[in-house]
């Protein structure tokens, strides 16, 4: 059992009032509503670095870029010459997103603008070198929602952050249950990660965390 936290938990004073790019809903995108909640606790921790895991058409990474005009986001996908219906391919989920990919990135990929802060990665996160994302302290992990990638990708940003960054993880429910019990895993670690209540959204904050324990 994931305990809820309350927004306002979180950030004492939530300003659920960010102005974002509202943008036609489209099947694999971050909701308006868990968007405006991401955003928020994005401005609040102010972060120089992100790591987005799973760009598809880059609605989210385009709204993170927005609300903070000086951070770095590194955001990761699939290689574009990637097929779900390859045999080889077992622990991967949302096949149908996947294979619909016609231009990752699409939101942001004309923004001047912001692309000098938008650094694109194509790998398999299971066998990428986390390093290549510079030095993250948030995390947005949406990629493939089996336990087994869901678990590779959040060691491995906690590794890459020595465990002190704040992670929010997407569908954190009964439909994903891969996520569930690597959150579930992360508190018998002793990592208090908690559902944000009313939403999908999981969230752990080890900036604070004394190195070792």
């Amino acid at each position: 059992m994931i305990p809820d936290i309350h927004l306002s938990e979180i950030v004492p004073e939530p300003d659920l009032f960010i102005p974002f790019e509202c943008l036609p809903y489209e099947d694999g995108q971050l909701p308006d509503d868990q968007a405006r909640i991401l955003l928020t606790i994005l401005k609040a921790a102010q972060p120089a670095e992100v790591l987005e895991i799973g760009t598809f058409f880059g609605h989210t990474t385009l709204r993170m870029a927005s609300v903070l005009p000086a951070v770095i986001i590194h955001t990761v996908d699939l290689p574009l010459d990637f097929k779900a219906s390859d045999p080889a391919v077992l622990t991967k989920t949302d096949h149908h997103l996947i294979n619909r990919r016609n231009t990752v990135g699409r939101e942001f990929l004309a923004r001047q603008d912001l692309r000098n802060r938008i650094v694109q990665h194509y790998a398999d996160t299971y066998s990428w070198d986390f390093r290549e994302a510079g030095h993250p302290s948030f995390y947005f992990i949406d990629g493939s929602h089996s336990y087994e990638y869901t678990k590779c990708d959040s060691e491995k940003c906690y590794d890459l952050c020595d465990g002190k960054g704040l992670f929010i993880w997407h569908d954190v429910d009964e439909n994903h249950m891969g996520v569930v019990r690597l959150l579930d895993e992360w508190r018998i670690l002793g990592r208090d990660v908690r559902r944000i209540s009313g939403t999908p959204l999981g969230y752990y904050d080890g900036r604070n965390r004394i190195t070792g324990s």
